[in-house]
C-alpha cells in the first residue's frame, strides 16, 4: 500500500449509508492496494453480508478513492495519488467524470515538474500505466485523458513537455489502439486511432481545418533521429486523410512545406504521409506537384515518391522537373537538390516511366555548341543508360500525352526535333563530335527506325545534307571502341541505304559503298548496297553503270574476288541484260564495246595464266566465260567493229583463252566473224581502234581501298621470294597518287609506314636498277617513294640514308644516280 493512499485515502473513507454493493467494491478497492490491515477495511468486512458478492464501484466510491484536490495542491503527492491508482484501473475500477476532470486539470499545470529529474522514472512509468490504462477503458475517462495527451502532443508552444508525451506514448503504446465514447444514452462506443470523421469530432471539435493545421505544425518539430509526433501518429493515417486532401489542394500545398521542413531540418522522410492514398487509390501529396512550379523542396518529395504509383499520375510532375532544371539558366543543376535528389529521379528509373519531353531536353542540355561541358557529361551518361540501352537500335517506349507510348524515328522528326530549316547548322557541330557523342547515337537510331519514310520528311537538299552527316559519323566510327563501331556502323549503312535507294549519283553511292573498309561488320551490308546500284534488274542499264562494271573487274581481280564482290553477279547474270541494252542503244558503241571487251579479255588472260597458282582466278575466268556467252550470244553483229570482232578470233583462237569449254561461247564469236569476214579474205583489216568513232564515256581505273592497298604491298614485301615484279598494280597508285595519298592519311592501321618502308628497301635493290630486267618496277617504286614521303616527318632521314648508301659505293653508277635523284626531290 503506497504511504498516499494509507496517510490520505483509508483514514478519510466514509462507510456509512452504503450500500452491499458499494461495501463490496470499497472493500475490494482495499484488498488491491493491499490496506486489509486498517481498521477501515475491517469495518467494511464486518458490517458486510457474507452472501452478498455484487460489487458496483459506484460514482460515490469513485469519488472517494479518486477525487482528493487537497493532494493535487502538492505535485509530488498529487503524482504518488495518480501512481497508487495502477492496481485499481487495471482491474477496472475508474475515476468518475468529476474525479477525471481534476485529474486532467492536476496533469495540465504539473506536466513540467512530472517531466523533471525530480520524479523518478519508476513513479513515471507507473503513472503512464495508469493513463493508458484510463485511455483504453471503456470509462468516461477514456476520452478526456487521450483528449488531454493529444492536445498536449500537438502543443508545440511547450515542446519539451509535448515531446516528454510523445516518447512515453510511444513507449507504452498509449494510443495506439482504441479510445471510448460514452454517449448521450449512456452505452460506451470504442473507436481505433484513425484520422476520420470521429476522430477530428472528439479531438479537434468537428474541425478538420484547425486539425490539418496543427499537424502541419508538429510535422518539422522533435529531435533529430529520434521518433516524435509523425512517429506516434502513423498509426492513425487513413484515407479518410488522404480524401480530404485530396478535396483542398491548397492544404496539399501546406503539407508540401511541412514535408519539406521536416526532411531537411529534422532529417526524416515521412515517406508514409508523402505516399498517402486515397479509398480509390490516388495520391494527392504526390499528385499535387504537378500543377506548381518547384524548387529544390519539391525535387526532394518527388524523389521519395513510392515507385508503385502509377506514371498517369506522375507525367505533369515530370513536366515540372524539367522546368525545374531548365529555371535560371540551368543553374539549379549546380545545387545539392539536384546531386542529391534530381539525378535519382532519372537515374532509378527507366526510359517508359519518362515524358517524351526529356528528349529534346537532354539534345538542348548537351549539343555541342550550347552545351555546357559539366553538364553535357552528366546528362549524356544518364540518358545514353536511358535512351540507348537496346544494342539493335530500337527507339524506347516513353510516355506521351499521358499513354504508354512506343518512340519512333518518324514521330521524333515530325514532333521532336523539328528543324527542317536549319538542319544543316543543327548538325554541323553534331557532325563534328562523331559517333561516340551520345546524341549522335540517338539521332542514328531515329533515322534508322524511320526506314523508308525518311525520304518522305526530308527534301532532296536535305537528304544530302544527311547522307554527309551520316558519312561523317561512319568515319569517325574508326576512333570510336569496338563496341559504338559494331552497333551503330550498320545502323548508319542502311540508312545511307534508304536515302539513296533510288540515286543516280554514283559518286554517292561509292561512298557508301566505301564504308566497307572501317569495319568488317558492314563488309556484306556495304557490298550489297553497292549491287543494288550497280547490279538492279529492275532498272535500266546506262552506260556509266556499264562502265563501272569494267572498271571494278579490275578490283575484283587484284583483291582475289574480295573487293568489289558483286561483280561476281554482273559476270554471272547480267551479260543478256547488257546485249539487250546495246541492241537498242542508237548511238555508236562501237569504241566503247571494244575497250570494254579488251578489258574483259585481258584479265580472262591474267586469270587463265595464273590459274594454276591460284583456284579463285581460274574461277574468275570462268565466269568472265560464262559473261561473254551469255553477252555475245545475244548481242546484234553490227554493235561491234570488225577490229573488236578479229580480236575475239584470234583470242578464241589462243592456246590461253581455250574456249573450246564453252561451244555456245566459240559459236557467237564465229558468228562475229562470219557476218564481217564470210566474203573476205581471212587476214585481219588494218583498222586501227583509236581512229574509229569513240563514245564520251572512257574506263576509269581502280578504285583505292585497304584489299588492293594490301595487295600492293605484299607484292612489295615479297616480290624478291616469288619473282613476280608486278608493274601493273604499282601503276594504277601512279595514276591515281592523290587518291592514295588521301587513303593512307586516312589509315590508323600503319600501313602507310610499311608501305614508305618497303618502297625505300626497292629503291635499294640493285635488281631494280636502271638498265635492269625490272627497272620499270623500281622506277615505279622511286616515283611512289617520292611522292608519299616528301614533305613528311620522315623525308628528311629518308634522305640522309639514301644520300650515304648512294655515296658509299656500293651501288652500281646508274642506281648511285636514280637514289640520288629521288635525295633532291625529297630536298626540293
Amino acid at each position: 500500500m503506497s504511504a498516499i493512499f494509507k496517510e490520505h485515502i483509508v483514514p478519510n473513507i466514509t462507510i456509512e449509508s452504503l450500500q452491499t454493493t458499494e461495501t463490496n467494491a470499497l472493500l475490494q478497492v482495499l484488498e488491491l492496494m493491499d490496506a486489509t490491515e486498517t481498521s477501515a477495511y475491517n469495518k467494511l468486512k464486518n458490517s458486510s453480508e457474507a452472501t452478498e458478492k455484487e460489487v458496483h464501484f459506484t460514482e460515490q466510491i469513485a469519488q472517494s478513492i479518486y477525487f482528493h484536490p487537497r493532494i493535487y495542491a502538492n505535485e509530488q503527492e498529487g503524482l504518488e495519488l495518480v501512481a497508487s491508482w495502477l492496481p485499481l484501473v487495471k482491474h477496472g475500477f475508474y475515476p468518475d467524470e468529476k474525479s477525471t476532470d481534476k485529474l486532467i486539470t492536476f496533469l495540465y499545470f504539473s506536466l513540467s515538474y512530472f517531466n523533471s529529474d525530480a520524479i523518478s522514472e519508476t513513479l513515471k512509468t507507473q503513472i503512464f500505466q495508469v493513463l493508458k490504462a484510463l485511455v483504453q477503458s471503456k470509462s468516461v475517462a477514456a476520452l478526456p485523458v487521450a483528449r488531454f495527451l493529444v492536445q498536449r502532443i500537438f502543443d508545440i508552444r511547450d515542446v519539451l513537455n509535448s515531446d516528454f508525451l510523445i516518447q512515453n506514448c510511444i513507449n507504452h503504446h498509449i494510443l495506439d489502439q482504441t479510445y471510448a465514447v460514452v454517449n448521450t444514452d449512456n452505452t460506451i462506443t470504442e473507436f481505433p486511432f484513425k484520422i476520420d470523421n470521429d476522430f477530428i469530432q472528439y479531438f479537434f471539435d468537428n474541425n478538420w481545418r484547425h486539425f490539418i493545421a496543427e499537424f502541419h505544425r508538429v510535422l518539422p518539430v522533435g529531435r533529430v533521429y529520434a521518433k516524435g509526433a509523425y512517429d506516434l501518429m502513423l498509426p492513425w493515417f487513413s484515407e479518410d486523410l488522404a480524401d480530404y486532401y485530396y478535396n483542398n489542394l491548397s492544404l496539399i500545398y501546406e503539407a508540401h512545406k511541412a514535408l519539406k521542413d521536416r526532411f531537411i531540418f529534422g532529417e526524416s522522410k515521412s515517406l508514409e504521409l508523402l505516399n498517402l492514398q486515397t479509398s480509390e487509390g490516388f495520391y494527392p501529396l504526390i499528385a499535387g506537384l504537378g500543377p506548381k512550379t518547384w524548387d529544390a523542396g519539391d525535387v526532394l518529395l518527388f524523389s521519395n515518391r513510392d515507385k508503385n504509383i502509377p506514371q498517369e499520375y506522375l507525367q505533369i510532375c515530370y513536366e515540372q522537373f524539367i522546368e525545374w532544371l531548365n529555371a535560371d539558366g540551368g543553374s539549379n543543376f549546380y545545387t545539392e537538390a539536384f546531386n542529391d535528389y534530381g539525378k535519382k529521379i532519372l537515374t532509378e528509373q527507366t526510359a517508359e516511366l519518362l515524358p517524351v519531353h526529356f528528349i529534346p531536353f537532354w539534345f538542348s542540355k548537351c549539343h555541342p555548341k550550347s552545351g555546357i561541358k559539366t553538364q553535357t557529361e552528366t546528362y549524356n551518361t544518364i540518358f545514353s543508360k536511358l535512351l540507348l540501352e537496346d544494342p539493335k537500335g530500337t527507339l524506347p517506349k516513353m510516355y506521351f500525352q499521358n499513354e504508354p507510348f512506343q518512340v519512333t524515328g518518324t514521330f521524333l522528326i515530325q514532333e521532336v526535333f523539328q528543324i527542317n530549316d536549319n538542319l544543316k547548322a543543327w548538325l554541323h557541330h553534331l557532325t563534328k563530335a562523331g559517333i561516340s557523342n551520345p546524341l549522335n547515337q540517338f539521332l542514328v537510331c531515329t533515322f534508322y527506325d524511320a526506314d523508308k519514310e525518311i525520304l518522305e520528311h526530308y527534301s532532296t537538299e536535305q537528304q544530302d545534307i544527311l547522307q554527309l552527316y551520316l558519312l561523317e559519323l561512319a568515319y569517325s566510327a574508326r576512333d570510336a571502341n569496338t563496341d559504338i563501331r559494331t552497333q551503330y556502323l550498320p545502323l548508319i549503312v542502311a540508312t545511307l541505304g534508304n536515302l539513296c535507294v533510288e540515286s543516280g549519283n554514283f559518286t554517292r553511292v561509292n561512298e557508301i559503298w566505301a564504308l566497307k573498309d572501317i569495319d568488317t561488320c558492314v563488309t556484306k551490308q556495304c557490298n550489297d548496297f553497292a549491287r543494288a546500284h550497280y547490279v538492279n534488274e529492275n532498272n535500266p542499264l546506262t552506260l556509266h553503270i556499264v562502265q563501272a562494271w569494267f572498271n571494278y573487274l579490275a578490283d575484283y581481280y587484284y583483291s582475289f574476288t574480295q573487293e568489289a564482290v558483286w561483280v561476281e553477279n554482273v559476270l554471272s547474270t547480267q551479260g543478256f541484260k547488257m546485249a539487250s541494252y546495246f541492241n537498242h542503244y542508237n548511238d555508236d558503241v562501237r569504241f566503247f564495246l571494244d575497250r570494254a571487251l579488251n578489258r574483259i579479255i585481258t584479265f580472262h588472260r591474267k586469270s587463265k595464266l595464273k590459274q594454276a597458282e591460284n583456284d579463285v582466278l581460274g574461277g574468275i575466268s570462268t565466269k568472265i566465260e560464262y559473261f561473254l556467252t551469255d553477252f555475245l550470244t545475244e548481242l546484234n553483229e553490227n554493235k561491234l567493229n570488225q577490229n573488236t570482232v578479229q580480236y575475239l578470233k584470234n583470242y578464241n583462237e589462243n592456246d590461253v583463252a581455250n574456249f573450246k569449254n564453252h561451244p555456245e561461247l566459240v559459236t557467237a564469236i564465229d558468228g562475229f566473224y562470219d557476218f564481217y569476214f564470210k566474203e573476205e579474205p581471212q587476214t585481219a583489216p588494218k583498222v586501227n581502234v583509236e581512229q574509229l568513232p569513240t563514245s564520251k564515256i572512257e574506263i576509269e581505273f581502280v578504285e583505292i581501298n585497304k584489299n588492293y592497298v594490301e595487295a600492293v604491298l605484299h607484292n612489295l614485301e615479297h616480290y624478291k621470294d616469288k619473282g613476280d615484279c608486278n608493274t601493273e598494280l604499282l601503276q594504277v597508285f601512279e595514276d591515281k597518287i592523290d587518291d592514295l595519298k588521301i587513303w593512307l592519311a586516312n589509315d590508323t592501321t600503319g600501313i602507310e609506314n610499311r608501305f614508305s618502308q618497303a618502297l625505300y628497301m626497292a629503291l635499294l635493290d640493285p635488281n631494280l636498277a636502271p638498265k635492269t630486267q625490272h627497272e620499270k618496277y623500281g622506277a615505279l617504286c622511286r616515283s611512289l617513294f617520292t611522292h608519299l614521303v616528301k614533305g613528311s616527318k620522315m623525308a628528311a632521314s629518308y634522305a640522309m640514308g639514301l644520300q650515304a648508301m648512294a655515296k658509299s659505293g656500293a651501288y652500281s653508277e646508274a642506281l648511285t644516280t636514280a637514289l640520288l635523284q629521288v635525295v633532291d626531290q625529297l630536298n626540293a
